[in-house]
């Protein structure tokens, strides 16, 4: 078990790298003890430096020209895709790392696309995003990152390999295995209270999941496309008389279904609803005794908790010309208005505290794009799966380098007891194609990609 730091490298005033070469002997340090040679150490810290300090794509060929080594590059090669070091263990002790600094706030799992131009990487096959109706050759991976007060990181990674003999671009629900595994981890991770995982993937079978994820005793939120099909549950637990309706309808007319709705923050309302996801049951299979064989009955999972929220502030990145769009509002509202649906495991949490692990998301989403474009998440280049691996470990290894970094920068700056960072601007996800226009185009369920 590795050891848990035991000093924080001091929060030195000036540029934000002043504090970068500490946070990275510390982390090499207490990440690399399960190395079990010295030149797998080095050359750890070196290609961790070249993450961060290579220019352009972090390839292992740019990351060894940091070297002045003519021999860098095939030594690094075979550091990565070859060598005997266990990536599994370093993950972990990062996640350990972390949690030693800070009990995290939540857990977030969401999906990284990262295109490719060719099919020699590893896991590169072609997946459809709705967001922009188009078929991506790729590799899709799944990520659980560690979400602080301040500070998020990837602490863990799954990359979706399709099976050889499918020959259609891979649907989102192939993902839900690749994402049970992160969760599992995410409760294994920090003894004691348990920190809810936020699932930032949006998934029409996101109510099943987290029905199988009761036994783990973590309170989970998963986002769910506004079209989902809900039925509400009353007081006394039992469904009402209305009938299914989707998600964006209850958040709709909230006051007619008789909701309160909740302002969790300036633009932004929310309605928080007792539910029971209603999905579609195959009649005449066997061992259903007593079905007619009609289709288009209902089956009902367990009660969960329906949050939704509006942003109805139209100022802003995502306003009507952002990534959300005029074709991005579900629900009512005013020019702009966009909302967003999760499920939740049944919780006593208040909308507020809801509303604040959406925007822990939504953290997640831009950092993984600004802090991973600079340490190299998206850029391995090979056809090695365990290579694939390594190279992401010591990517989110990096990651957590210069989100610390900038951590210190920031306090630095303003002191350690102000606010780190304002709050970010409304965030929304564009909605994704109708269920049966995708269906015909891919041949599977809508692929909704966080990343």
């Amino acid at each position: 078990m590795p050891a848990s730091p035991t000093a924080v490298p001091p929060l030195l005033p000036g540029r934000p790298t002043s504090t970068q070469e500490a946070w990275v002997e510390d982390l090499c340090r207490h990440l690399f003890v399960s190395f079990n040679r010295a030149d797998h150490h080095l050359k750890g810290e070196q290609y961790l430096r070249g993450l961060l300090t290579a220019p352009g794509r972090k390839s292992i060929r740019n990351i060894a020209r940091t070297l002045d080594d003519t021999g860098a590059a095939q030594r690094l090669h075979h550091f990565i895709c070859n060598a005997p070091w266990n990536w599994r263990t370093v993950r972990e002790a990062l996640a350990d790392y972390l949690i030693a600094l800070t009990r995290p706030r939540s857990w977030v799992v969401r999906p990284m696309l990262i295109p490719k131009s060719g099919t020699n990487s590893v896991g590169v096959h072609r997946h459809f995003v709705p967001a922009t109706g188009q078929l991506v050759n790729g590799q899709l991976a799944y990520g659980l990152w560690y979400a602080g007060q301040s500070f998020n990181v990837p602490v863990d990674w799954r990359l979706h390999l399709q099976p050889p003999t499918a020959g259609l671009p891979v649907p989102d629900d192939d993902g839900v295995p690749q994402i049970l595994e992160l969760v599992r981890r995410a409760a294994n991770a920090a003894p004691g209270a348990a920190a809810p995982v936020v699932w930032d993937s949006q998934m029409r079978h996101a109510g099943e999941v987290i029905s199988a994820l009761a036994p783990l005793g973590l309170p989970v939120m998963a986002r769910t496309p506004g079209s989902l099909p809900l039925q509400l549950v009353d007081r006394s637990g039992r469904p009402t008389r209305r009938g299914a309706l989707p998600a964006q309808r209850v958040l709709a007319a909230p006051e007619r279904l008789g909701l309160q709705v909740h302002d969790v923050a300036p633009g932004v309302r929310a309605v928080l609803a007792r539910v029971v996801p209603v999905r579609p049951v195959v009649s005449g299979r066997s061992g259903e005794s007593g079905r007619s064989g009609e289709s288009g009955e209902r089956g009902e999972a367990g009660e969960l908790m329906l949050y939704a929220q509006r942003y109805e502030d139209p100022a802003g990145p995502a306003g009507p010309a952002g990534p959300a769009g005029p074709a991005g509002r579900e629900g009512r509202g005013g020019p702009g208005a966009r909302a967003d649906f999760w499920l939740t495991t049944p919780t006593r949490r208040s909308p507020v505290d809801l509303h604040q692990f959406t925007r822990t998301a939504a953290y997640v989403a831009r950092d993984s794009v600004r802090i991973g474009g600079r340490t190299g998440l998206r850029d391995f280049e090979g056809r090695s799966y365990e290579g694939w691996h390594r190279h992401m470990t010591l990517a989110s290894v990096a990651y957590a380098v210069q989100s610390l970094t900038g951590l210190d920068a920031v306090r630095a700056e303003r002191g350690p007891h102000q606010r780190l960072r304002p709050l970010p601007h409304p965030y929304a996800y564009a909605p994704s194609r109708p269920y049966h226009a995708s269906r015909e185009r891919t041949g599977g369920p809508p692929l909704s990609l966080a990343g």
